[in-house]
């Protein structure tokens, strides 16, 4: 850890420093997830059981937990609460909203999944579980300090609204605040996929492309990300700067969340993290092909995107008994998380976790100390204002972009001026007729018959070949030219046209 970071006891107030930006993520361990029959099976799963939770009326019992979460969350003073396994509460016209106890936090706004994932949700626990309730993340925001950016024409980015598992707020800071200086910046709340490395991959490019549909380059992710981020995982490629992890490491990661050698084949639904699996089978030649170019695709993300992320170094936050085991002591697995990007946010602190309670470690969670079966994590960030391109070297960029564009228009019409001269008198219908269908099946067969001489097929042959070498040309001219961009100016290019459209057709829009 840097030695700049300072690691403050699990609990204490992260709003001490009133101009700096403080998130809190929690899994809650929603109460439905507690003990319950699952109706695939006649009895309770293991990873639900909580064995070593007792007395459970003192420890799991819903009405216990509670006020002790809600103690920790209304104590905290963060400005930003990221919640998974939030269990949401039904009006009587059958939507989802956030539990009446969380609305009672003061002062706080919040995020929601869109109301389709959560009946999704809701049928899903009603046909396994025998309890129809929607279950998901949340984010919370303090109103006085965060306010949330008006979307406009980028709303439809969400569709008909977020998954309860991934749930984003794009905020920045209220004006007149102390946070004010802090420009747009997407927060996720996420629960990532228990079982598939693959769709945890898949969940957080999500995150990163959300944003920049959006609009911002500044992102901040925290959640119960269900795999411990280490060397060799696919889900740790994500941080910038991750070193190329050695062979033995990916061998490592790619057996474990295939769960190899565990008998444990799973249906997609268990809560059991991959990272709990112990292993002792060697992955294929094949599984590690496929785990390798899992690997580089969420390393190029960050690229893609132009997000670069890097890791708040929290420590084990779940602790429970060990695969297989029936009787402690328990292990413990680092599963929460906060990824933030560097550029406009400086880490300056964190909590402790399940390191600086060692008899939590041993015991295992939830504990009559911890009301979950998660630790929370907590960090605390400088913030420094968005770095943008000025207005005159915005003025010269878009004028490049134009100088560009006038000579390809140029190119354009003197190819198109060259061939017209060049151009025999029947090249124009024959291309006509080879473009596109006859209206109907008598002139259709007509104009088959109709074969172009060999002097306007050799014409329609060069004519497109020449286009098509002129709009390679004019593609690798606008690639080149926004490789030699910086990132200011590749901001200033993202906001004043689309890019990737631009890129590939020349258009603007």
């Amino acid at each position: 850890m840097s030695a700049h970071v300072s690691v403050r006891p699990r609990g204490s107030r992260l709003d001490e420093e009133s101009a700096l930006l403080s998130v809190l993520s929690y899994n809650l361990l929603a109460p439905a997830f507690v003990r319950p029959i699952d109706k695939r099976t006649g009895g309770v799963q293991p990873f639900a059981a909580f064995e070593w939770a007792e007395p459970a009326a003192e420890v799991l019992d819903w009405d216990v937990r509670r006020p002790r979460l809600l103690a920790q969350l209304s104590s905290c003073g963060a400005d930003i609460l990221c919640l998974q396994e939030v269990q949401f509460e039904c009006s009587s016209a059958g939507a989802f909203h956030l539990p009446s106890w969380l609305q009672g936090i003061d002062g706080y706004a919040w995020r929601l999944p869109g109301q389709n994932s959560l009946q999704q949700m809701a049928e899903r626990n009603e046909r396994v579980l025998g309890n129809r309730v929607a279950i998901g993340c949340a984010v919370l925001y303090r109103r006085d300090r965060l306010r949330e950016v008006d979307e406009g024409d980028s709303s439809g980015a969400r569709g008909s609204g977020d998954p309860n598992t991934l749930v984003g707020a794009f905020l920045e800071g209220q004006p007149g605040s102390l946070l004010s200086l802090l420009g747009q910046i997407c927060v996720f709340s996420v629960h990532l996929d228990a079982q598939s490395e693959e769709k945890r991959v898949e969940q957080l490019r999500r995150c990163l492309a959300l944003a920049r549909r959006l609009g911002t380059r500044e992102v901040l992710i925290a959640g119960d990300l269900n795999t411990e981020c280490l060397a060799g995982s696919c889900v740790g490629a994500f941080v910038a700067d991750a070193r190329q992890p050695e062979a033995a490491e990916m061998a490592r990661e790619c057996a474990s969340a295939l769960r190899l050698g565990s008998g444990e084949e799973g249906d997609g639904d268990e809560e059991v993290p991959a990272a709990s699996s112990p292993t002792t089978q060697e992955p294929t030649g094949v599984q590690l092909e496929a785990w390798s170019e899992l690997w580089r695709r969420a390393a190029s993300a960050a690229e893609e995107q132009r997000i670069r992320l890097s890791h708040v170094p929290t420590g084990p936050t779940r602790a429970a008994y060990d695969h297989g085991k029936s009787e402690g002591p328990c292990a413990s697995w680092r599963l929460d998380h906060i990824l933030y990007a560097a550029r406009t946010l400086k880490l300056s602190s964190c909590w402790s976790t399940l390191e600086a309670d060692p008899d939590s470690a041993a015991s295992g969670l939830p504990n009559q100390c911890c009301p979950s079966d998660h630790l929370p994590v907590a960090a605390v960030f400088e913030v420094s204002p968005t770095p943008c391109l000025g207005d005159a070297e915005r003025v010269q960029l878009m004028a490049k972009v134009a100088e560009l564009e006038k000579r390809h228009a140029s190119d354009c019409s003197s190819l198109d001026e060259e061939l017209a001269k060049l151009e025999p008198p029947a090249a124009v219908a024959a291309e006509e007729a080879t473009a596109s269908p006859a209206p109907d099946a008598k002139a259709k067969n007509k104009k088959k018959g109709e074969r172009p001489s060999p002097e306007v097929i050799a014409f329609i042959q060069e004519k497109r070949r020449r286009l098509r070498d002129l709009k390679a040309i004019q593609a690798s001219d606008r690639e080149a030219l926004v490789a030699s961009l910086g990132e200011l100016e590749r901001d200033a290019l993202d906001l004043s046209l689309c890019t990737d459209t631009w890129l590939e057709s020349g258009s603007r829009q």
